[in-house]
């Protein structure tokens, strides 16, 4: 039984309309524990829906969301229980933050959780933990700190519930490299620290390839691959027919082929790079 999986899953915006456009088609996968799981797809593709569907801010049309084995939508009002162990942080998570301190902001969820008030400070500390941030930030208004820190603070905001799947919609986007670094750290850390599950929608490709096992692609609604990384990446002609590329360290290394380098080696990640040519120029392999 997997954690979390879709089954032909369906969803319009305009279900009464006579000419329905859908905004995802028929799509079923799974995720296990302790997966990360890759979301790409070019604009439109349906990405930020299906995510929403995954968490239940969405009711799908037709098809149902599994959470250990149970359709979350079984009994509607008891859908915020699987609301907070499907964690969604949407893009710019920062932008939603609203209370007068961090803690405030932290605390909302676990509040909302009725849990007492000492696991409620014990989550706070954990959450800012998780997120590199010390305690005292946590009386601090969020609206006072940098743009990386505001995000942290959103995540931490989920990460107080405590999911057991935890998505990500652009993780990264608009952080400058330094801040970038520090959320996929974090976003490695909280899997291996708790064995949830990570779906991770994203249209950086170096970020998914130095991160996903697995990928799932998307285009006009439907899924178009899912399986491992670097089975995905080497479906090129795929990729490009549906509005997405290579990771750019994957490009050079076809560059490399076509001079007659490394003809049986392919890297997607710069440490993966590195490590090959290292490992040629050593072995004297890096040759035409």
């Amino acid at each position: 039984m997997s954690l979390l999986a879709a089954e032909n899953l369906s969803f319009s915006y305009n279900s009464a309309a006579k000419i329905k456009k859908m905004a995802v088609k028929d799509i079923s996968f799974s995720v296990e524990s302790g997966e990360i799981i890759g979301v790409i797809g070019h604009t439109g593709s349906g990405k930020s829906t299906l995510m929403q569907l995954l968490n239940g801010l969405l009711k799908p049309e037709s098809g149902a969301v599994y959470f250990e084995g149970q359709n979350i939508w079984d009994n509607p009002k008891e859908i915020s229980k699987f609301r907070f162990q499907i964690g969604l942080v949407f893009q710019y998570p920062e932008y939603q933050l609203f209370e007068e301190t961090v803690y405030k902001d932290i605390a909302f969820a676990p509040q909302n959780m009725k849990l007492s008030q000492e696991e409620i400070d014990n989550r706070v500390n954990s959450a800012l933990n998780s997120v590199g941030l010390n305690y005292e930030f946590a009386e601090k208004s969020p609206f006072d700190l940098s743009g990386g820190e505001k995000r942290r603070v959103a995540i931490a905001g989920i990460l107080a519930m405590h999911p057991k799947v935890l998505i990500l919609d652009e993780p990264t986007a608009g952080l400058d490299p330094k801040g970038r670094a520090t959320v996929l750290n974090m976003i490695r850390d909280y899997k291996e620290n708790t064995g949830a599950a990570i779906i991770i929608v994203s249209h950086s490709m170096e970020d998914v390839a130095a991160l996903c096992e697995k990928l799932l692609v998307l285009s006009n609604g439907r899924a178009v691959m899912f399986d491992k990384t670097e089975n995905v990446f080497s479906q090129y002609e795929t990729l490009i027919n549906n509005g997405l590329d290579l990771p750019s360290v994957a490009k050079i290394f076809e560059e490399l082929h076509k001079l007659g380098y490394l003809k049986d080696k392919m890297a997607y990640t710069v440490d993966d790079a590195k490590k090959i040519i290292v490992d040629s120029i050593k072995g004297g392999a890096l040759n035409a």
